[in-house]
């Protein structure tokens, strides 16, 4: 049984969670005294243009500016007579050669479908007759290591000596079109949105989310995600996984399916090659640099399309969205369709039909796609939703003639309700929240939106806290800690980075092999689902380095791949994922949106700085002595006062009395070293004193490395 809890009772955190079977699957945690900018609409102005990196810096009002990459430009913003106006009216469009890869694959499409007009997708259709085996994988998720299936009868030599694929043809491998789908975004709050107010929002029925830009491959998130991580030979191939492309549930799911993408080029038929040129044509297609296409003092309309991560700025976009319950708007795109996610061809057809009748872009109209959650829907439901998303869209329109940058123009939903669009699916069979206000808010909502689903509504009625009585609060704040540990006695160590995850693969009490290289088998196919289920709990993102116990047989290298490839499919983020290299180790990519659950409920601790360990009170008396020694030798002072935590102290005055005796002599100025119970043991403080015991100032050179 699936259920999703919410804990709401407490108004300072709201926490979701979706469990399965008494087992928690994901986790949503907000704390509502932290700023959010993740799918807010906002009127910006340039404050710098860093052409060396192809990006400018927007003050679009938060804490500190967003970053705005040149691929991320509506390319009208070049335009000579280009006004905001443009983009309120709709005339800021794009054209299959331009904008993020998102956009442009959705204008592309020419495989002489005569629907090709409204479906945007149908070159990467896994059902073509002449799909290859990578393009084969993405419908059987046994599949999905193909060429490993047919080298294992060879699979039994060590790794080291093999030496597979060398002939081939070394082909680039160029990643598939990226795709239009559903993830979090900039939502609807309520039909009561009104210009006046801080920014137009909305609370109510149509109300839904469905990426930072309406794509899961964002039009802001293609920078560094979109690197493939394939190393340097021409022989290994990389797995790559996009939410929404081709998946393998033909319903309205939130599934992530897997492309094989690989060097050389046995085995594709004409119109794969021919739509890999159109896409490596794109990639390589010059772009009118940044200074060309924006000044400083320009004003720019912008989306928050990731949170930023410490002293990163958020990242931002001109392609904005707006997404409501079926449909999402986009006034950059010159076209209607239906989004990739919806896999039966049978609806595919229905739904083309329907946008085809509401397409009023050839009439100055906006452009919409259809998502997973307009599947059965019927042509007055699209429309409606339609309808609401323009009203609110000339709400933003309206904010935005009005005010000057900075200013809010429209404002995400909170988590509860993002909650109810993104995760309640038809295979959630029940919703409890403990807070009274959310239960009738969620009730409400839907009834307006999904009456057939509205008695899956429960309130939490007992005082024992929702997440304990469910069984699942020991398993959040196992979240917390960097090990986790299997019941099998297996145990993974997470460790996150400013720059990167690792996460490390122990066998622990585990042996179930008769031999070493089985236990190393048996115990990462043992780890895989968890790693790929701390991934999502944990909401980690960027570049995540795998270290498997080794395993020196290729067949069982090429099985724990296709084991983590098939565990990801339930992932909605955005992920690529390489091979297991001779050391053991696997990258991968996960599209990275928020903050992650660590940072979200954790700050940097300010006794180590983020480091996790302390350094000793010895090596830090030390330390200090040597400092000491350096600023005797400054001139201006005649007493010095060294203030160190406790241990620290202890260990000076304890330690180093005739050390300390011994310098005063020999330079004629006295040393006071004192306790200060509040410092961390890294911490120390110089205080320098005159002989009648005032104040002096004395400027400690840079070069003596000392803080003051």
């Amino acid at each position: 049984m699936k259920r999703m809890l919410i804990n709401a009772i407490d108004s300072e955190e709201s926490r979701i969670a979706v469990v399965e079977d008494g087992v928690l699957q994901e986790l949503h945690v907000e704390i509502a005294n932290r700023e959010a900018y993740l799918g807010n609409i906002y009127k910006g102005r340039v404050v710098n243009i860093e052409p060396s990196i192809g990006a400018a810096f927007v003050n679009f009002g938060g804490r500190s500016n967003g970053f705005l990459h040149v691929s991320d430009v509506l390319p009208a913003y070049g335009g000579d007579e280009f006004s905001l106006e443009d983009i309120i009216e709709g005339r800021a469009r794009v054209s299959g050669e331009e904008g993020p890869d998102a956009v442009r694959s959705v204008l592309t499409d020419d495989d002489g479908d005569s629907d090709d007009d409204v479906d945007f997708d149908d070159a990467d259709d896994p059902s073509d007759e002449g799909a290859s085996d990578e393009d084969a994988s993405e419908q059987d998720p046994d599949q999905a290591e193909p060429a490993a299936d047919r080298e294992e009868a060879d699979a039994d030599k060590p790794s080291p000596t093999r030496k597979k694929r060398s002939r081939r043809g070394g082909r680039k491998p160029v990643a598939s079109e990226a795709t239009v789908a559903d993830g979090p975004a900039a939502s609807a709050d309520g039909p009561a949105a009104s210009a006046d107010g801080p920014a137009a929002s909305a609370d109510g029925p149509a109300a839904s989310a469905d990426g930072p830009a309406a794509s899961a491959d964002g039009p802001a998130d293609e920078k560094a995600e979109d690197k493939e991580g394939s190393g340097g030979g021409g022989e290994d191939p990389v797995f790559f996984m996009a939410a929404g492309r081709g998946s393998t549930k033909d319903t309205d799911g939130e599934t992530a399916s897997v492309e094989r993408v690989k060097r050389g080029g046995g085995g594709r038929d004409r119109q794969n090659d021919k739509s890999h040129r159109r896409a490596s044509s794109r990639e390589f297609m010059p772009r009118m640099p940044i200074d060309q296409m924006l000044k400083k003092g320009q004003e720019v309309v912008v989306q928050v399309t990731k949170e930023g991560i410490g002293a990163k700025g958020p990242t931002l976009t001109t392609y904005v969205s707006l997404p409501g319950r079926c449909l999402v708007l986009m006034p950059s795109l010159p076209k209607c369709g239906v989004s990739r996610k919806i896999a039966s061809d049978k609806e595919r057809r229905r739904l083309k039909k329907i946008v085809r009748a509401l397409d009023e872009t050839g009439h100055g109209g906006l452009g919409f796609i259809v998502r997973t959650a307009g599947v059965l829907k019927t042509k007055d439901e699209l429309e409606r939703d339609r309808d609401y998303l323009k009203k609110i869209w000339e709400l933003v329109a309206q904010r935005l003639r009005v005010t000057r940058a900075p200013a809010l123009l429209y404002q995400e939903s909170d988590l509860v309700l993002k909650a109810m669009r993104d995760l309640f699916a038809p295979d959630i069979e029940e919703v409890v929240a403990d807070s009274k206000d959310v239960f009738l808010r969620i009730k409400d909502f839907t009834e307006k939106l999904m009456p057939r689903m509205a008695e899956r509504i429960k309130r939490h009625e007992s005082t024992t806290p929702v997440f304990h009585a469910f069984g699942i609060e020991v398993e959040v704040q196992t979240l917390y800690q960097p090990r986790v540990e299997l019941k099998s006695g297996v145990s993974i160590v997470v460790d996150q980075t400013e720059a990167l995850v690792a996460i490390d693969v122990n066998s622990g009490k585990f042996k179930p092999g008769t031999n070493l290289e089985e236990t190393a088998y048996l115990t990462n196919i043992e780890a895989v689902p968890e790693i790929t289920r701390q991934l999502r709990l944990r909401d980690l993102g960027g570049v995540i380095i795998i270290d498997f116990i080794d395993m020196s047989l290729e067949k069982h290298k090429r099985t724990v791949e296709r084991k983590l490839v098939e565990c990801m499919k339930g992932d909605k983020a955005r992920i690529k994922i390489g091979r297991i290299s001779p050391f053991g180790m696997m990258e991968l990519t996960r599209q990275r949106v928020g903050p992650g659950l660590k940072r979200t409920v954790f700050n940097t601790c300010t006794h180590c700085d983020g480091a996790g360990m302390s350094r000793t009170a010895q090596s830090k008396a030390l330390s200090v002595m040597r400092d000491v020694r350096a600023i005797l030798h400054l001139k201006g002072f005649s007493v010095l006062q060294v203030f160190v935590a406790p241990p620290v102290n202890d260990f000076l005055v304890n330690s180093k009395r005739r050390t300390i005796l011994d310098l005063e002599e020999d330079v004629g100025k006295s040393i006071i070293v004192r306790s200060e119970p509040s410092y961390p043991v890294d911490v120390v403080h110089y205080r320098f004193l005159t002989a009648d015991g005032q104040e002096a100032k004395v400027v400690i050179p840079a070069g003596l490395g000392v803080k003051k």
